[in-house]
C-alpha cells in the first residue's frame, strides 16, 4: 500500500509540473488531459507512468489561445508620451559616413540589404524636454540604435522608425524594441490603435500594448553646434512580437514564432526548408515567412504538408493542427475590420513548443476600418474583397470553407462577436483619442502632410463608428457569390491562342457558367470575342492581330450572383482582367505580358 501511495504522489508531482509547464506555455485550466491506457492501469494495478507515456501527454497537449491581459494596464488611449531622440554626431565618423537625413531618404530596401541604423540618445520626458527621473535623462551617450521600418510607408516623407536600446541600456516600459508608426495614408492616423485596443479583449486572440507618441528629433549629424528637437508629430508606439513579447504576454517564450510576408499556406519546397537540409536559404524562406522565433521548421514543414495534402480530409487536419476558436475568431475580426491585406501577409503564426497547434495573431490594422473610402471617395474595392472570398487563393481557407459547417461556424463566430465590437465601444474609445491626438495631427508637421483635409478627418473619425456593422452586411452578401478565380498567361499553342482560367466554387452548390471575352479596351467596349454560358475552363481562338488585348472570364451562378478574377489592372481601377500584347508575324507570333514587357 505504501509502494501504491508512493507512485501515486510522484504521479501527482508530474501532472503538477505539466500543470505549470502547460501554464506557462499559455494555456488555460479548462484544457482536459487525455486519459491514455497507462493512466487507465495505474488505478487499476497501481504501475508508474513512463518516459514514454510523459510524452505522449505533450503530444496531445491542446493549449488555447489566452494571455496575460494585465500587461495593458498602463496602455491609455487618452494619453501622449513625449519622446525625445537625439542623433549622434558619431554617425559621420563611420565609414562610410551616416547622417539622419540620409536614412529618411530611404524609399527602397532590397531583402539581402543590411539595413541602414544609427546610433541615438534615447530619452522620455515632457512637451517641452526630457525630464529627470524618466527614462535615459542622465545618458550622454548613445544608448539605443534607429532605423527605418515599413515597407510601402518608407515611400512616405514621413517616416516610421524602430528603435532598438543597447544592452545594459535598460527597458523602456519592458520593451527592448520600440516601434514608432508614423501610418502617413490613413487620415485619421489612429485604425491601428483602434483595432488593437479592441483585441484586447476579444476572446482567443492576442493584441499588443500601443501608447500615442509626440516624437522630438535633435539631429547631431548636420548641425552638432547645437541643434535643437525638432517636433515630428504624432506616432502610435506598437509592441514588438518576439520572445520577450511572448513572455509578457503569458505566452511560450520558446514557440515557434513567424511573420508571414507573402504566405498562402501552399507547401513552397523551394523556400520553405529545415535549416539542415544542404540546400537550405532563410534569406529565401523570409521572402515567405519571416523567423521570429524557435528555427526548428520541422513542425511547420508537418503542418504544412497535411494541409496541401487533398487525400486528408481537412476538418481533421485542422483540428489536429490549428484551434478553431482562434482561427476563426481571427478570420471574422479581419472581416468586421475590414482588413482585406490579411490574406497572405500582416499576421503572425504562433505555436508553442510542446504542441502541433499555430495560432493566428494580428498585424498591422492601418488599411482597415474603411481605409479605402476614407476620403469620402466611391472606390470600388474587388468584388471579391468582402468575406471568404478574399482567402480563396489561400490553400487553407480554400479548403476549410468548402465545408458548409465550417462557413456557418463563421457565420456564428461573428454574431458571438457583437457582443464585444459595437458602435457604442468605438465611439467610447474614438473619445478617448480625440482627447490627444487631434491636437497634434493637425498642427504642424503632421497637418503638412495628412492625406485630406481637416473636414475629411473629422468626417472620417465619425464615419469608422457604424464600419463593423455594415461589413457584417457586406459578408453575409457576399456568400452568395461565385469563388474568384486565377487567369493564366496566354500561349499560342497548336496553331492558337489558349486561354486558360482556375474552377470558380459556390458555397451553395449552385451550377457555375464562366463568359469568356476579349477586348480592345479595358472597359470591354470593343469587343472582339464574347461566348457565355461555358461550363469549361480553357478556349482557344484561332488568330489575333497584332496589338494589345484585355481578357476576362465572369463567373454566374444558377441564381444571377457573379463573380470575376483574382487579376487587377490598371492600379485598381479594372478589376477581373488581365492585358496581353501580340507581336511577331502570322507564321510566328508571340505573347507579352505587362510582367514581360516591365521586365524587359
Amino acid at each position: 500500500m505504501k509502494q501504491s501511495n508512493a507512485r501515486r504522489r510522484i504521479w501527482n508531482r508530474m501532472v503538477v509540473c505539466l500543470g505549470i509547464v502547460a501554464l506557462l506555455g499559455g494555456c488555460t485550466s479548462d484544457i482536459t488531459m487525455p486519459e491514455t491506457k497507462n493512466q487507465e492501469a495505474d488505478k487499476q494495478d497501481g504501475e508508474v507512468v513512463s518516459v514514454e507515456n510523459l510524452a505522449d501527454l505533450a503530444v496531445d497537449y491542446r493549449p488555447r489561445l489566452v494571455e496575460n491581459r494585465s500587461v495593458y494596464e498602463e496602455d491609455r488611449g487618452d494619453t501622449i508620451v513625449d519622446l525625445y531622440l537625439t542623433i549622434a554626431d558619431s554617425n559621420t565618423q563611420r565609414d562610410p559616413s551616416l547622417t539622419w537625413a540620409e536614412l529618411n531618404k530611404i524609399t527602397l530596401k532590397e531583402p539581402a540589404e543590411p539595413a541602414i541604423v544609427l546610433d541615438a540618445i534615447f530619452q522620455e520626458g515632457d512637451e517641452k524636454q526630457p525630464k529627470s527621473g524618466m527614462f535615459g535623462y542622465e545618458d550622454t551617450l548613445p544608448n539605443a540604435s534607429v532605423t527605418i521600418r515599413g515597407s510601402s510607408t518608407r515611400k512616405s516623407p514621413q517616416k516610421a522608425y524602430k528603435i532598438k536600446l543597447s544592452e545594459g541600456s535598460g527597458l523602456w516600459r519592458e520593451q527592448k524594441t520600440i516601434n514608432l508608426l508614423k501610418h502617413p495614408y490613413d487620415i485619421t492616423r489612429i485604425r491601428n490603435k483602434l483595432s488593437f485596443d479592441y483585441f484586447k479583449e476579444i476572446p482567443d486572440m492576442a493584441s499588443l500594448r500601443t501608447q500615442f507618441v509626440r516624437l522630438h528629433v535633435k539631429d547631431l549629424t548636420t548641425n552638432a553646434g547645437g541643434a535643437g528637437f525638432v517636433d515630428y508629430g504624432l506616432y502610435t508606439q506598437i509592441e514588438q512580437p518576439n520572445k520577450s513579447f511572448l513572455r509578457k504576454h503569458g505566452l511560450d517564450p520558446n514557440a515557434h514564432l513567424y511573420k508571414a510576408n507573402y504566405f498562402e499556406f501552399f507547401r513552397y519546397p523551394e523556400e520553405l526548408k529545415l535549416i539542415d537540409d544542404p540546400t537550405y536559404d532563410e534569406l529565401a524562406f523570409e521572402r515567405i515567412l519571416k523567423i521570429k522565433g524557435n528555427k526548428d521548421h520541422s513542425k511547420l514543414l508537418r503542418m504544412l504538408d497535411d494541409v496541401n495534402d487533398e487525400k486528408q480530409s481537412i476538418n481533421e487536419v485542422f483540428d489536429r493542427h490549428f484551434d478553431r476558436d482562434n482561427f476563426l475568431t481571427w478570420m471574422a475580426v479581419n472581416i468586421l475590420f475590414d482588413n482585406m491585406d490579411t490574406n497572405s501577409q500582416n499576421f503572425y503564426l504562433y505555436s508553442p513548443l510542446n504542441s502541433e497547434k499555430w495560432f493566428f495573431l494580428p498585424w498591422d490594422y492601418d488599411g482597415a476600418w474603411g481605409y479605402t473610402k476614407q476620403r469620402g471617395e466611391d472606390v470600388a474595392n474587388g468584388p471579391w474583397e468582402n468575406g471568404i472570398s478574399n482567402y480563396w487563393g489561400s490553400k487553407l481557407q480554400n479548403r476549410f470553407f468548402k465545408n458548409p459547417d465550417n462557413v456557418q461556424q463563421l457565420i456564428d463566430k461573428m454574431e458571438e462577436l457583437k457582443a464585444y465590437i459595437t458602435p457604442e465601444k468605438t465611439k467610447a474609445l474614438l473619445d478617448q483619442y480625440r482627447q490627444v491626438a487631434p491636437a497634434v495631427t493637425l498642427s504642424e508637421p503632421d497637418i503638412g502632410f495628412l492625406p485630406g483635409t481637416p473636414m475629411q478627418y473629422a468626417k472620417e473619425w465619425d464615419r469608422l463608428i457604424g464600419l463593423p456593422e455594415e461589413n457584417a452586411r457586406l459578408f453575409l452578401e457576399a456568400l452568395e457569390n461565385p469563388m474568384p478565380v486565377f487567369l493564366a498567361d496566354v500561349e499560342w499553342k497548336d496553331g492558337q491562342w489558349l486561354f486558360e482560367w482556375t474552377n470558380s466554387y459556390d458555397l451553395q452548390s449552385d451550377d457555375l457558367t464562366y463568359h469568356f471575352q476579349i477586348s480592345q479596351t479595358p472597359d470591354f467596349t470593343d469587343m472582339i470575342e464574347d461566348r457565355d454560358g461555358l461550363t469549361v475552363l480553357s478556349q482557344q481562338v484561332q488568330s489575333l492581330p497584332p496589338g494589345k488585348y484585355y481578357w476576362r472570364v465572369l463567373i454566374s451562378d444558377s441564381k444571377g450572383n457573379q463573380q470575376v478574377a483574382f487579376d487587377v489592372l490598371e492600379h485598381r481601377i479594372y478589376y477581373g482582367i488581365r492585358e496581353f500584347h501580340i507581336t511577331g508575324t502570322a507564321e510566328n507570333p508571340q505573347v507579352l505580358h505587362p510582367k514581360d514587357i516591365d521586365n524587359d
